[in-house]
């Protein structure tokens, strides 16, 4: 699908039946987050020993948790979840994947990247990149999420975000010692959370204000 000849979809086709689709961004950015969080809810916990009774499931635990984390999207998609569960999933997944399979989405990239972005650890970066180049303000734009990705991929590069998101992506191979030093120090210093102590946070603030005035980063990276 083409977003410049085919349109943004509200709605989707489940068992041959028309279905809304929520499509607000904010719905897609709460789907990311579930998925990318380890915790699980009692709800999904009940859904999985039910699924870790079936045959197909024993022993994989991980794709029961992955599957109940998808059953729970589907109350923050569908106004009126379908009954046919399975098609309901997949149309879900094909609209938050912007009607592209996983090969569109890679093709072009080379080898796939680990994860260089959070919706929930890089909210502020995300909301002045928008604000500053699109003059949009999140926190009350009504935005598809088709538009909103094609406009989360099209932020310029000496945007903040696209920096920090340069920085983690990076690939040091072929560096010469001090590109590699600045660039190991620049994914510590950017790194997603696991546990980001407080003197983390306080030089990431630092270097954030250095990048955002121009300033000199060499007394920082040492």
């Amino acid at each position: 699908m083409n977003i410049l000849t085919d349109g943004l979809p509200e709605h989707v086709l489940v068992g041959g039946k028309k279905y809304k689709i929520n499509s607000d961004f904010r719905v897609s950015v709460l789907f990311e987050e579930m998925i990318q969080d380890k915790n699980i809810t009692e709800e999904q916990q009940l859904f999985i020993e039910e699924l870790m009774n079936i045959p197909e499931f024993e022993g994989d635990h991980e794709k029961a948790s992955l599957l109940a984390k998808y059953n729970s999207g589907l109350a923050l998609y569908y106004p009126v979840i379908p009954e046919d569960l399975e098609g309901a999933i997949s149309q879900m997944l094909w609209f938050y994947q912007c009607g592209k399979t996983e090969e569109q989405k890679q093709s072009g990239k080379g080898k796939k990247q680990s994860q260089i972005y959070s919706f929930t650890y890089d909210a502020d970066y995300i909301y002045a990149a928008f604000l500053e180049q699109y003059g949009k303000d999140l926190n009350s734009a009504h935005l598809h999420w088709w538009k909103f990705t094609a406009m989360f991929s099209g932020l310029k590069e000496d945007c903040l975000i696209s920096k920090i998101m340069g920085y983690r992506a990076a690939d040091t191979a072929g560096m010469d010692k001090e590109q590699k030093k600045f660039y190991k120090k620049m994914k510590e210093i950017y790194k997603l959370p696991g546990n980001i102590s407080e003197e983390d946070r306080a030089l990431e603030a630092e270097v954030t204000q250095a990048l955002l005035n121009g300033g000199d980063l060499s007394h920082l990276l040492n």
